[in-house]
C-alpha cells in the first residue's frame, strides 16, 4: 500500500451548491488543513494507530458530507494504513489531501 511519493487527489470541478454547505466550505477546509497538520503530526509522532483510525473515519464521513466522495475513499485507506501499521502509506494520503485543501482554500476564499 506504500510507495515513496505523497498522493494526489483531485477536487470536484463544482462544489457544492447548497447555500448551508457553501458557507461552511471555507471552515471545512481551513479545520481540516489544520486537522492533516497538527493533528497528524502528533498521531504519527506518539504512533496512535487508534487516533490514526478514527481520523481516516471522520475524513470518510466529513468528506462525504461535503459531496467530496472521491475523497471520502481517502479516509477508508487511513483506517486500512491504521490497521495495517502502515505510517508511509498513512502519511502519503494525508500529505495528498492536505495539498487537496489547499487547493480548496484558494477556491473558497472570499474574495474582496
Amino acid at each position: 500500500m506504500s510507495n515513496q511519493s505523497d498522493l494526489t487527489y483531485q477536487l470536484p470541478e463544482t462544489l457544492p451548491t447548497n447555500p448551508i454547505l457553501v458557507d461552511l466550505l471555507p471552515d471545512f477546509a481551513s479545520q481540516w488543513l489544520h486537522d492533516l497538520t497538527v493533528t497528524w503530526s502528533s498521531l504519527h509522532e506518539s504512533n496512535d494507530l487508534e487516533g490514526l483510525r478514527r481520523l481516516g473515519h471522520t475524513i470518510k464521513g466529513s468528506f462525504m458530507q461535503f459531496g467530496f466522495n472521491d475523497l471520502a475513499i481517502v479516509g477508508k485507506e487511513i483506517m486500512v494504513c491504521a490497521e495495517n501499521d502502515d505510517w508511509e502509506g498513512a502519511s502519503q494520503r494525508v500529505n495528498g489531501l492536505r495539498t487537496a485543501m489547499e487547493t480548496l482554500a484558494s477556491r473558497v476564499q472570499p474574495h474582496s
